[in-house]
């Protein structure tokens, strides 16, 4: 049967939504059955251990840092595939290789290529039980970069870590991104609990893992759980040091130190937190490869593109836009602002569980106005408006709800006749704004 895109995002899907009606709790560990993801890959004939592949997981940046890795792997003359998600406006961005997305009609040839072996697992299954969309992906992934014949593969895992699909992978290096108290529901309900699940790429046989500074509690276990299966360590503020020496729209300069070297870097990408993120990356490449010069390593940064992350789209308002779904990741927009036009007209949609209280106490009295709405993703259920705007009134005096986002959009855009528009919330929210830029600006908006 021949499908066309549409139909075959549907089928990467299909089996969670099949089974959604009888599932009966919320933990990961419970709900999430990553061996199906394991069978599927094995039955097509790929390797779960070849090429060389790095997982990253964490909180924030995992994406970010994921991109700066395959960056300086790609600038160093590796041919590298690259597997992040969500996507931002089309679902192919989720598989590239050096930078390039797979196309639309590869990407339906290889769901086509899997759906017989797919559905012969899906329909072995309870019927509480279901393939991962991930795991899906993944798939169509690794079909891709067999083809392409990747030297090495980077691989971003979803919210957690040994209950994700991508952790059926051999991973020969794990990074850790910062590691926050979310997905409390699925992977809590505890910090503790929750680094557990994000640790749990870690595994004996690998060659390293690097990670940031973090909570006490987080590095106490990182350091018993690498002991305890021999994997080598390399932490922020002991075994490299990264310092920011200019962080502003234009991007950043650090100084980063490591026993492989001490150098100075640029970065395009804006926020003093993707200086972590990068710094991260370094850490990672010079174990992978160590022969890297600093020249290789800051090409590999300068091409480093990640949309939807404190991006500034220039305009008239101009307009940031931001994923941030808690408190902490708020705090790190916050410090952006700084640098933007006032006043501030603030859009943001987080769905309820997500913390919408944090990032509405850490932005709204920062705006001035604030614009609550959704976003069109069907799969995302948003806070009562009732709820919301008593929060969001008791922070800002001009606080307004508008369900539509893009009729949200629009309103902020048209008051903003000075300033700088902010639309910070998931990202099905920043999708939705991309697309509605893009159609304002090719004369195709509401207006």
């Amino acid at each position: 049967m021949e499908l066309d895109s549409y139909e075959a995002i549907k089928f990467v899907y299909q089996s969670y939504v099949d089974s959604k009606p009888y599932l009966t709790t919320d933990a990961d560990i419970h709900r999430r059955h990553p061996r199906y993801t394991r069978e599927l890959i094995t039955r097509l004939g790929l390797s779960l251990s070849e090429p060389p592949t790095a997982l990253i997981a964490g909180s924030k940046g995992k994406g970010s840092t994921s991109t700066l890795l395959a960056c300086l792997l790609e600038h160093a003359g590796r041919h590298v595939g690259l597997f992040t998600g969500p996507h931002l406006v089309d679902f192919c961005e989720r598989i590239r290789v050096n930078g390039i997305k797979i196309d639309e009609e590869n990407f339906v040839r290889l769901i086509q290529n899997l759906m017989p072996v797919a559905n012969e697992i899906t329909q072995a299954m309870p019927r509480d039980h279901y393939l991962g969309p991930v795991g899906t992906t993944l798939a169509v992934a690794l079909q891709w970069y067999q083809e392409q014949q990747t030297d090495f593969n980077v691989v971003e895992c979803g919210r957690g870590g040994v209950s994700d699909d991508a952790s059926v992978l051999h991973n020969q290096w794990s990074v850790l991104t910062p590691i926050m108290e979310e997905h409390v529901r699925e992977l809590g309900p505890t910090l503790l609990d929750i680094a557990a699940n994000k640790a749990g790429i870690v595994r004996p046989g690998q060659k390293l893992c690097v990670t940031c500074q973090q909570h006490t509690q987080v590095s106490t276990l990182l350091r018993s759980l690498c002991r305890h299966f021999a994997v080598p360590l390399k932490q922020e503020g002991a075994d490299f040091t990264v310092e920011a020496l200019q962080s502003d729209l234009s991007g950043s300069r650090f100084y980063y130190r490591s026993q492989a070297r001490e150098a100075e870097f640029k970065l395009p990408l804006v926020g003093r937190f993707q200086i972590i993120n990068a710094a991260l990356a370094l850490a990672t490449a010079e174990e992978i490869l160590p022969g890297t010069t600093d020249d290789e390593l800051q090409a590999g940064l300068d091409a480093a593109r990640w949309p939807g992350r404190c991006e500034l789209v220039p305009g008239r308002p101009p307009v940031l836009l931001d994923g941030a779904i808690n408190a902490q990741s708020a705090q790190y927009v916050a410090a952006v602002l700084q640098e933007l036009a006032p006043p501030l007209h603030l859009v943001t949609g987080v769905p309820a569980d997500k913390d919408w209280r944090g990032v509405l106490s850490v932005l709204a009295p920062l705006a001035a106005s604030v614009t609550v709405t959704t976003a069109t993703n069907p799969h995302l259920e948003f806070p009562a408006r009732e709820e919301v705007l008593a929060t969001a009134e008791g922070l800002n005096g001009k606080c307004e709800y508008v369900q539509d986002p893009e009729a949200a959009l629009d309103r902020a855009l048209a008051a903003a006749q000075t300033g700088t528009v902010v639309i910070v919330g998931t990202q099905s929210l920043v999708r939705d704004a991309k697309v509605f830029l893009s159609n304002k600006n090719t004369g195709e908006g509401s207006r």
